[in-house]
């Protein structure tokens, strides 16, 4: 989780001082504090920012062009998720609308993860938000709609990865889907995913089992389910993919006829 109140140093602060801001910096950025392994990566930050050499915007800009930060949030996330969390971590709050995550999302494409950080670092609203010597926070402010509180309340309240690395929570909004644990499923379709009982009780079958209408009704419908699901998941996969897949697995239960009638449509 990120900070949710203001920690700030000073031009002449100690060394411990200092290295009680790191790890408040990495708390709000990473959203954890650094494995030993990971620090010896930082050790020439680390040092600058110790020393005093350099302030916390120069570090925040810094860190955000390191393997651990690009590793965690960039690498394998979509432009629209990294640029909410990068929201998140350097103003403190969710993107406003479509418009900003299109404006940013320009930036990122044509300069990369660098200039996207430092216009966001340098912007007005950072300036004033948290000057030269306060680490950016979770805060408080002005919601311009409904929308914008909600989605700010779930953002501000998840942890890194809990609703996956493809959907910002804006679009999730709009389009009326659950991410949460990190697959995607449409709010509308949640009691019905419900429903299905589990795998192991609709395919109480054996190799001499008789398939009957009910059998075949049930594994169509966990079929269709499980492919609308998946479908709706980010991915280079297709739905006849995903259904070919399936069929396969069902080989394993029922015979070639018996799949066949399941299969038919």
């Amino acid at each position: 989780m990120t900070l949710t109140q203001p920690v700030t140093t000073r031009h002449d602060a100690s060394p411990e001082e200092r290295e009680f801001v790191l790890k408040q910096i990495y708390q709000q950025v990473l959203e954890r504090q650094l494995y030993e392994s990971e620090r010896k990566q930082l050790v020439d930050l680390e040092k600058d920012f110790i020393k005093g050499k350099i302030g916390i915007r120069h570090f925040l800009k810094s860190l955000a062009v390191r393997p651990i930060y690009l590793e965690l949030f960039y690498e394998n996330s979509s432009n629209m998720k990294f640029i909410e969390n990068a929201c998140k971590h350097f103003l403190g709050r969710a993107p406003k609308n479509n418009e900003e995550l299109h404006e940013w999302d320009d930036i990122l494409v044509r300069h990369g993860v660098g200039a996207l950080v430092s216009e966001l670092v340098d912007s007005e609203e950072y300036r004033k938000s948290f000057g030269y010597f306060t680490i950016p926070y979770w805060h408080e402010h002005r919601f311009e709609s409904a929308g914008e509180y909600i989605e700010n309340e779930k953002l501000g309240h998840e942890h890194a990865g809990q609703r996956g690395w493809a959907i910002p929570t804006h679009y999730q909004h709009e389009l009326h889907i659950d991410c949460d644990g990190g697959t995607c499923v449409r709010e509308e379709d949640k009691s019905k995913v419900q429903e299905v009982p589990p795998i192991e009780e609709v395919l109480d079958l054996s190799t001499d089992t008789k398939m009957t209408p009910k059998h075949i009704q049930r594994l169509s419908l966990c079929v269709k389910e499980i492919t609308e699901i998946l479908s709706l998941y980010p991915q280079p996969v297709t739905p006849k993919e995903i259904e070919t897949d399936l069929q396969q697995k069902v080989l394993e239960y029922v015979s070639i006829t018996n799949a066949n009638l399941l299969f038919k449509n």
